[in-house]
């Protein structure tokens, strides 16, 4: 297999045996993995997920877990945890972009 690559580009990685490498044979799925029977999701994350797609919450309680989660894995001290959410709800509070992305997904932004 060739890359394409612009002129005067690096050359093509060669594996250390000298040969070319080889592409992945298999590529994982973006999504929660579910099996035909209807397993769990993979991830507290993903549960999250699952359940907004389903309709069984709403956007603003997925962005509500998902800030919850993402504090509770910041594995920081537990005394430095309440100056970590407020960081966080801040952040989600105030920065323009993160505003724009919440309400594209029907979210509003958390209150200070």
């Amino acid at each position: 297999m060739n890359p394409i690559r612009p002129p005067g580009g690096p050359p093509a990685p060669v594996a250390l045996d000298g040969a070319a490498p080889s592409a992945p044979s298999t590529v994982a799925p973006l999504g929660p993995a579910h099996a035909a029977g209807g397993a769990a999701p993979a991830s507290p994350t993903h549960a999250v997920i699952a359940d907004l797609q389903a309709a069984r919450i709403g956007p603003d309680e997925a962005v509500r877990r998902l800030t919850d989660l993402a504090i509770s894995n910041a594995r920081c001290p537990p005394s430095l945890r309440p100056a970590v959410e407020a960081r966080v709800r801040g952040t989600l509070a105030r920065d323009p972009l993160v505003g724009q992305l919440l309400r594209r997904m029907g979210a509003t932004a958390p209150e200070e």
